[in-house]
């Protein structure tokens, strides 16, 4: 009965949607159905209302807005002690930038900020908390939608005009076997669930992988655990926080400072897609700036030198990380791991923007083993290299894998599976759009970027998305010849790190995107504006420049944005 129900209801369903298409000026305003209301899903709504669209409808799983960062003591997410590995002003959105001095966000900060973003654009009306959604089904166009409501109710939404997949990245653990484990009597646990080191105190502890999130957790459990190590299958390149010990800092910037206009075009990047005139243009106009900012310092430089560093630190105290000061030692660590790391030799990695840890290494607090784990015994970890450790907790901060359970069926009449290619978000064009699909589906929020901020980059996909469906722009006709280019340069770039499918380069990716929106930054017309000349060719790549022009642009708020952040380069490293 519930499934002859759910029929009638389609087929009522699609006769009234068939019907509203056929009145005058209906298009114009599609149904979108949005899942998660996270970062990507909060401005997804915003960019489709920036369109004229309205008629939103977004889901999220979680009582709360906010995504991954809804904390909760006895659910999956951030821990009390996470600190965002990029600053304020790369992590927010271009069309609500952050004010003050560049640091780096506490999860409840960030947390703070997606709410006052929600309430600035009236985002939250359109979402419906603790909603989950069950299935996704149908073709281009037409995607019917079942969801459980708030109290355990299936739902029947009908049919939607386009569907945005903002659910995340962080939906399901890949959390790897070895042989053994049903024999292993201690726990074994993801760091999906770690929430503080209270339950490793005195114990003997292996910690598995380094990520951003791996270098808290193994820090903070190495603090009071009996002994810990880190076990991972290779090195990781690591960049400090704080660009101490790689850059000359006297600004106490975020590392993600030195991100610039200047680095990406005058030094030749391989995965650049875009070598044109207008990139030997930025050359010289990049060129220009440096000397403009050598002789006039003033042009990238505020009048005083801030007295805190990017984690309110001391800014003279030569800090690397949060709670991590220089060293010769430490320094000599992270040039090692960088070393060993096979960046550049063999091809670019994911760059680890987190080095808390490396201070207990030094200490001898964390024992490193890099040959990857042969299999556990009843008390112990066993290793490549023969070696092998007494362990009761095993954590394993080794990522998360894309997941999309609720995309069911075929796509419309073709028999091809409603999925992502190959589990590979790469296989989308622009990580955004299944090129089967078109523009009525999009995932927005899987894109990575090396350096930079995931917010941002699903801003810009959003952006791209909304203009689509309202007819401002349309996908290439060749998107599949596109999407599988991209995807075999991408691929070979980032050899180094191949379970980071969503991986991408910042500058590369937004650029692109952004002359398929339309707000590409075109250095030469700033010139005769020299601060913010200057701070666009040395400062960092903040996504506010790609609202000085094109569509929806805020070119008041964004030169203010822009003028506000001080170039962290020093004069003889932009010459040099």
């Amino acid at each position: 009965k519930f499934e002859q129900a759910r029929l009638i209801a389609c087929f009522i369903s699609a006769l009234a949607e068939s019907w509203r298409t056929l009145l005058p000026g209906e298009m114009s305003n599609p149904r979108v159905c949005v899942i998660g209301a996270g970062a990507a899903g909060l401005t997804t709504i915003k960019q489709l209302k920036d369109q004229g669209i309205t008629s939103i409808e977004c889901f999220e799983k979680e009582g709360d807005l906010g995504g991954v960062f809804n904390y909760g003591k006895d659910k999956n997410g951030v821990y009390d002690n996470a600190v965002l590995t990029i600053s304020n002003y790369l992590m927010a959105f271009s069309d609500m930038p952050p004010k003050g001095h560049r640091f780096h966000w506490h999860h409840t900060e960030y947390k703070d900020y997606l709410l006052q973003y929600a309430h600035a654009f009236g985002l939250a009306k359109h979402v419906s908390l603790s909603t989950r959604v069950l299935s996704v089904e149908g073709g281009p166009g037409r995607w019917h939608v079942v969801v459980e409501d708030a109290d355990g109710k299936v739902v029947d939404k009908g049919l939607y005009d386009a569907v945005a997949v903002c659910s995340g990245a962080h939906q399901a653990v890949n959390q790897p076997t070895f042989h053994g484990m049903d024999s292993f009597k201690g726990t074994i646990m993801h760091s999906s669930a770690y929430k503080n080191n209270a339950n490793f105190i005195g114990k003997d502890c292996v910690c598995v992988g380094l990520g951003e999130s791996g270098a808290d957790v193994v820090r903070e459990i190495s603090d009071v655990a009996r002994s810990t190590v880190l076990a991972m299958r290779s090195f990781p390149y690591l960049i400090p926080r704080l660009a101490r010990p790689f850059h000359e800092n006297p600004l106490g910037c975020s590392s993600d400072a030195f991100t610039s206009h200047l680095r990406h075009d005058l030094l030749i990047v391989p995965i650049s897609h875009y070598r044109k005139l207008k990139h030997f243009l930025n050359r010289i106009m990049c060129t220009l700036a440096a000397l403009l900012f050598l002789l006039f310092p003033s042009l990238g430089r505020g009048t005083k030198p801030p007295t805190k560093d990017a984690f309110n630190q001391d800014s003279a105290a030569g800090f690397i990380d949060k709670d991590t000061r220089y060293s010769p030692l430490a320094a000599k660590l992270i040039y090692t791991f960088c070393d060993l790391s096979g960046q550049q030799e063999r091809g670019q990695k994911f760059a680890c923007k987190n080095v808390m840890f490396v201070e207990n290494v030094v200490k001898g607090k964390i024992a490193t083993n890099v040959s990857g784990i042969k299999c556990l015994e009843a008390d112990f970890v066993v290793f490549n290299d023969g070696s092998k450790v007494r362990c009761e907790c095993l954590v394993m901060c080794t990522g998360y894998r894309d997941e999309f359970a609720f995309l069911k069926g075929q796509i419309g009449s073709t028999g091809l599976p409603l999925s992502v290619p190959e589990g590979n978000v790469r296989r989308l064009y622009k990580h955004i759009f299944h090129p089967d699909i078109g523009e009525s589906m999009a995932w927005i929020g899987f894109v990575r970027p090396s350096t930079g901020g995931i917010p941002a980059c699903a801003e810009m996909a959003a952006r791209y998305f909304a203009l689509v469906l309202a007819g401002e722009r349309t996908l290439p006709k060749n998107i599949g010849a596109l999407t599988a280019a991209d995807y075999e340069l991408d691929t070979r770039y980032f050899k180094l790190s191949p379970d980071v499918k969503t991986l991408v380069g910042y500058k590369d990716w937004m650029d692109s995107v952004a002359e398929l929106v339309g707000c590409d930054v075109q250095l030469w017309k700033y010139i005769l504006q020299p601060s913010l000349f200057v701070r666009l060719c040395l400062g960092s790549l903040l996504p506010s420049q790609y609202r000085l022009s094109g569509p929806c642009s805020l070119p008041v708020l964004s030169k203010a944005t822009i003028l506000a952040v001080p170039v962290a380069a020093t004069r003889r490293q932009t010459v040099g």
